[in-house]
């Protein structure tokens, strides 16, 4: 390459360093702008009510689930039962342990 289309090391060390700044630098501006834009209010209480089928159905599935438990949590078990079965992955079906 010729002297003449070169450019001194320190002129392209600057310009390098100012790209990776401007690189660097353009989240942050996206961060700050996106920060000044008007947002509007969010309603007071933060979300809409539920609609009443919703509510209703909560309100069933959470007895339900109540009343399961009540039942797991009422069962007597003898003295000396059997511990619950434990869980143990098959082999892979080809493939020996």
């Amino acid at each position: 390459m010729s002297r003449s289309h070169s450019i001194p090391r320190r002129r392209f060390v600057k310009l390098a360093l100012a790209g990776a700044a401007a690189v660097a630098a353009a989240p942050l501006a996206r961060a700050a702008e996106a920060a000044t834009r008007v947002r509007p209010a969010p309603p007071r209480d933060g979300r809409k009510p539920a609609p009443s089928a919703l509510r209703r159905e909560l309100e069933n599935q959470t007895r339900t689930v109540a009343a399961i438990a009540k039942a797991i949590r009422e069962y007597p078990l003898p003295a000396g039962s059997p511990p619950a079965p434990v869980f143990r992955a098959m082999p892979r079906p080809g493939r020996r342990p």
